[in-house]
């Protein structure tokens, strides 16, 4: 075994003469790698900063495709990419479709070797940094890692329980950060595909030439550099649900092909003639505005009614108070376990800051800012001064108006009212001082706006 510090590629192969090249390649394309024999030293080693892992199938002790099984539940969010011999192909093909990121076979191109594995670090940095909420919160909430405390997350997750039974596309809406990756995986575990795979394809994160190629797959020979037939994540999703995040920033010349597969349930691979039956259901998310992409010929009306054909649009933070603490809370708790410590807890200035703020990046903003002011809480209480400079009240006054603007007035009512009413502990007599109005009136709009 060969070890390095800090490293971010784990390179395990049995051949000794493929390790040592590698090991010399890798440095020179910018990895940090480390070497191993086998499996269960593919398994010792892992660790968060781990981006990439090239895994032979065929090693003693524990061989490829077993330490990709126990990786699938260890370390889900760590792309794979296989090695396999000639005749190993199909099972290579059979790993991606359970997980793994691509495969490539030997005898290899180093080129086109170290292609794949800078694209899997590329995925791996995208997924680190939209870390999805599922992995964030703890197992007391609703299902799949969501906490719905608030009116409208409880109705959000009743409408998602019933279109998980179809299998209609679905488009998932709502502001930067809300958790609509989250919620996708939620319709998909409540749905009869749970068992098949959910492949996420974010959509910006590779340019046109790569992302036609990650979607529908290419055969041998189909452009420079395609040494081999490559399936793509449609292909890899099959029988299950594939998540288009940021549907929005699809190529206008890859349009065409998503809504062929959506119409006829059929895709080509790129440089292919025969046609590939597609059984996947389809589930895209966005933050922008249709409308306006629709009039500049950025995005085909057609395919935005494919897409469409059941919205659900997922709140923001600010219109949730009631889930800011018990998210807040979840979050310190990981943070805690994850470094063996004592439990978190906030003061009740700490929780006034944070309730009131009004969170532009909504809970990965959140998630991001507790994380924050856990390193540098003492005696393990978060007090207000750990969460300046993340949430800085003075300096954010253009995020406040911002979150505001756009909202009805009825819509800023119920928010005043929600998060005045946390401040206060539920006291309806103390909020109707804080808000200014007569106790009766507050109880008249509590009722108005479905808060009692």
């Amino acid at each position: 075994m060969s070890h390095s510090e800090n490293y971010n590629l784990i390179i395990a192969d049995d051949d000794r003469t493929i390790r040592h090249l590698l090991e010399l390649k890798s440095a020179h394309y910018g990895f940090r790698p480390v070497t191993v024999e086998n499996g269960t030293e593919v398994l010792d080693l892992m660790n968060d900063q781990v981006e990439v892992l090239l895994l032979d199938i065929n090693m003693p002790v524990m061989d490829g495709f077993a330490c990709l099984q126990k990786l699938s539940k260890t370390h889900p969010h760590i792309p794979v990419v296989m090695l396999s011999g000639e005749n190993d192909a199909e099972v290579a093909m059979k790993a991606v479709k359970l997980g793994a990121h691509d495969y490539v076979t030997k005898p290899f191109d180093m080129n086109e070797l170290f292609t794949a594995l800078r694209n899997a670090k590329k995925v791996s940095l995208i997924q680190k940094e939209n870390q999805s909420l599922k992995d964030s919160v703890s197992s007391s909430s609703v299902s799949v890692g969501i906490i719905a405390e608030s009116d409208g997350m409880k109705s959000l997750l009743k409408k998602a329980e019933k279109v998980a039974k179809l299998d209609s596309s679905v488009l998932l809406t709502g502001e930067s950060g809300t958790g609509k990756g989250v919620l996708a995986r939620y319709i998909h575990s409540h749905s009869h595909r749970a068992d098949k795979p959910f492949i996420t394809v974010s959509c910006p994160a590779l340019p046109r030439e790569l992302l036609e190629s990650e979607l529908f797959g290419h055969e041998k020979g189909a452009f420079t550099g395609a040494l081999q037939k490559r399936i793509g994540k449609i292909e890899a999703a099959q029988g299950g649900t594939l998540f288009l995040d940021e549907i929005g920033d699809l190529s206008i010349d890859l349009q065409p092909k998503l809504l062929n597969v959506l119409q006829d349930r059929v895709f080509y691979r790129v440089g292919g003639e025969k046609a590939i039956d597609c059984d996947v259901r389809i589930i895209t998310a966005t933050n922008i505005d249709f409308e306006e992409k629709i009039k500049t010929k950025e995005f085909r009306e057609d395919l935005y009614y494919r897409i469409s054909v059941i919205p659900l649009k997922l709140p923001s933070l600010r219109m949730r108070a009631d889930e800011i603490m018990p998210l807040a809370q979840c979050f310190a708790d990981r943070v805690a376990a994850k470094h063996g410590g004592n439990a978190i807890k906030f003061t009740s200035e700490a929780v006034d800051k944070l309730i009131t703020y009004h969170w532009p990046g909504n809970v990965r903003q959140l998630e991001n800012s507790i994380e924050r002011a856990c390193a540098f809480c003492e005696n393990d209480m978060i007090s207000p001064e750990d969460l300046t400079g993340s949430i800085d009240g003075s300096s954010d006054q253009s995020a406040m108006f911002s979150g505001l603007a756009g909202q009805t007035l009825a819509e800023v009512e119920k928010l005043a009212i929600q998060q005045t009413l946390i401040l206060c502990g539920g006291n309806k007599a103390e909020c109707s001082r804080k808000l200014g109005i007569t106790e009766k009136s507050i109880y008249n709009k509590m009722k108005r706006h479905g808060l009692m």
